[in-house]
């Protein structure tokens, strides 16, 4: 006797030939049967498309620059402040080493990995959309903060400067393709300060792994 299985295909071929081998007056009942098992797997094949639709349409998306939002960068401020006590604790692990272990887990503490953890605590949201945080706004403020921020221009051309100032703001706009404008709007008139805590919290970090000492 041949396998039966549960596609409707299959539950009809077998019903047909139960039929043949009925009497005439049960060969009637044996194609309503066949029918309605085939109505019935029919109908139940489409009801599973729709719940796998369903779940794929509920997946959660993984957060990203366009996901930020203005306040964002009061959450990115926070968390440099705890990263900046994290690395300085660590420093001071550093200089208290009394042996290579300690030195190494001192240093290893100290980069940004480690300091995570501190930094997603005090702005108040998990470590991977702090990570997305400071990932992307840390990029951002070095583009936005002047450009006598980062280098010594008094002796620089007028026309050499205007040639930086242009590629920066061209870089700029590459770098903010996704993020919403209100969190670009927010973090351009502080661009200068949150620079300048990024680049001493950097500076911290040197100095926690022994180097610039």
């Amino acid at each position: 006797m041949p396998r039966i299985h549960s596609r409707p295909t299959h539950a009809v071929l077998v019903a047909a030939l139960l039929a043949v081998a009925c009497k005439p007056a049960e060969r009637a009942a044996a194609d309503d049967s066949a029918t309605a098992a085939a109505d019935s797997a029919s109908a139940g094949q489409p009801a599973a498309a729709p719940a796998a639709a369903a779940g794929t349409a509920t997946t959660t998306e993984q957060p990203g620059p366009s996901s930020l939002t203005a306040a964002d960068v009061d959450r990115w401020q926070r968390g440099m402040e705890a990263e900046l006590a994290a690395v300085r604790d660590a420093g001071k692990k550093l200089t208290e080493a009394k042996t290579a272990n300690d030195t190494m887990s001192a240093m290893m503490a100290a980069n940004e990995t480690s300091t995570r953890a501190a930094g997603a605590k005090a702005a108040g949201v998990d470590e991977e959309r702090y990570n997305v945080i400071r990932a992307t706004l840390s990029p951002l403020t070095g583009l936005m903060a002047p450009i006598e921020q980062e280098m010594n221009v008094k002796e620089m051309p007028p026309a050499m400067l205007a040639q930086l100032k242009q590629g920066r703001e061209q870089s700029l706009a590459q770098a903010s393709a996704g993020v919403p404008p209100a969190v670009l709007e927010a973090l351009r008139p502080r661009a200068a300060e949150l620079r300048k805590q990024d680049l001493a919290l950097t500076a911290e970090r040197l100095k926690a792994a022994g180097i610039g000492r």
